[in-house]
């Protein structure tokens, strides 16, 4: 019985000026296990003995045996590396190190139901290409991460394993045992490696790829991959995708004897910390309160409703909001309040009079890189919600689904969710659970002052 053909997987590794190290990594790649003929159909069968890390044990092929295609994505090399027949090479001018764009024109290059990247100088073991591929069967919105070991190799061969073992880092290991294998808990992007990660080519799309706007060492990996949870996607650790590092990890090569820090490792370190601070709009990436062109929580005030119909009341709503600092936020235009709000706010780019922005819609696929905000509030009735610490609304918002948060007489003030969670129904056709209604005054949530005719913003400005 014919069943459907095999999976497509395009392996896409950036290259610079490393013929003997690109050698290697082919000549592993030839000799991948568990890999189908192209072109040939699979019968129908159950699924082999995945383990919970989707796994292949050696030997044995998954139901949709994967066909590989491999693309080097050359980052401006002087000579054009050297590839046997039935690999493409993808080339862009040299202009500074840009490992993300030329990932980015790797997958481009290529058509794959699956994409996988390597690094350069990091070689797959032998079920690498089968076991990545066998976690993303059938799973169109996961992005996982294999495991990368350390070691030196031989530079006079090309074997596909190292003569010396270096021992793992800590802190990767302790990341993926906290996280349960990066299925729970904040800020799993961190763990996140481009050198040994893959993804279906959807989410890859729906994200908006590698940007090719990052130049430089670091941070390309995390930014995908945050924006890969944005848009709803999941992430998972597969420890048995083993491919192996030449030389120790990033601390091992930065480290001095007194274990600190040298002087260019600390400057390219700090460099991708400013790299990633406006990308990722998550508290593990930028200080407390700055104010960033993409937003960690962004707010619109539907105030054109009956309920704002008091002079100030869609105003002192805003002041609030000022609070959480890092926060943008939209005023539906109609209110009363449009002018005043003008005023207020002429050179604050955080508050803007019109209508609820791009953060709520659905996101097209092939638009570039697509960023969102951590936390999407809707403002339904006036309300002082900048009260609520920025830390306490980061916590009442689920993984799914959302919360409302409702006054003494059970109205709802405010209606607060997720990118990732709104993504999970706007893009996956996930059905959320009923929000979780919260009373505002168990948040310490006060209205702004309402006499009845509305709001002296000099009150609320000023404390008069």
């Amino acid at each position: 019985m014919i069943g459907r053909p095999p999976l497509s997987v395009d392996v896409v590794i950036p290259y610079y000026r490393d013929q003997r190290m690109l050698d290697r990594i082919l000549t592993a790649l030839s000799g991948q296990r568990g890999l189908a003929e192209p072109g040939i159909e699979q019968a129908v069968r159950e699924p082999v003995g995945n383990d919970s890390a989707g796994h292949v044990p050696a030997g044995l092929v998954p139901a949709r045996p994967p066909v590989m295609q491999v693309i080097v994505a050359d980052d401006g090399s002087p000579t054009p590396p050297s590839v046997p027949p039935g690999v493409t090479v993808a080339r862009q001018d040299d202009r500074g190190f840009r490992a993300s764009a030329a990932r980015h024109l790797g997958a481009q290059a290529g058509s794959g139901e699956l994409l996988l990247f390597l690094d350069g100088d990091t070689v797959p073991g032998p079920d690498y290409v089968a076991t990545m591929a066998t976690a993303l069967t059938d799973a169109p919105d996961l992005l996982v991460v294999g495991r990368r070991r350390y070691g030196h190799f031989s530079p006079s061969t090309t074997a596909v394993e190292p003569e010396v073992i270096l021992p793992d880092p800590a802190w990767p290991a302790a990341f993926y045992a906290e996280t349960d294998r990066l299925t729970c808990g904040e800020g799993l992007w961190r763990g996140v490696l481009s050198a040994v990660c893959g993804l279906h080519r959807r989410l890859y799309d729906l994200a908006g790829g590698f940007d090719p706007g990052i130049i430089g060492y670091g941070g390309e990996d995390w930014d995908l991959a945050w924006r890969c949870e944005q848009a709803g996607g999941r992430l998972r650790y597969l420890p048995d995708a083993v491919a192996w590092h030449d030389g120790p990890d990033w601390a091992g090569r930065a480290g001095a004897a007194d274990g600190r820090d040298d002087v260019r490792h600390l400057a390219q370190k700090n460099a991708e910390t400013a790299r990633l601070a406006p990308l990722i709009a998550s508290p593990f990436t930028r200080p407390a309160g700055g104010i960033f062109a993409l937003p960690s929580i962004a707010v619109h005030v539907h105030a054109a409703r009956s309920a704002f119909s008091g002079a100030g009341s869609a105003a002192a709503t805003c002041i609030s909001l000022l609070r959480w600092g890092d926060v943008a936020a939209t005023v539906d235009p109609a209110t009363s309040d449009s002018g005043v709000i003008a005023g207020l706010f002429a050179d604050d780019p955080r508050v803007d009079v019109g209508e609820r922005g791009r953060w709520w819609r659905p996101g097209g696929q092939g638009a570039g890189p697509r960023r969102l905000p951590d936390i999407l509030v809707d403002i339904h009735r006036p309300c002082a919600l900048g009260d609520l610490p920025v830390e306490r609304l980061r916590a009442l918002c689920p993984p799914v689904g959302s919360v409302r948060i409702d006054d003494d007489e059970g109205r709802t003030l405010a209606h607060v969710r997720r990118s990732r969670a709104l993504a999970r129904e706007q893009e996956w056709g996930e059905r959320p659970p009923d929000p979780v209604r919260v009373a505002a005054r168990d948040l310490g949530i006060r209205p702004p002052g309402d006499d009845g005719t509305g709001v002296r913003l000099e009150r609320v400005v000023g404390g008069w």
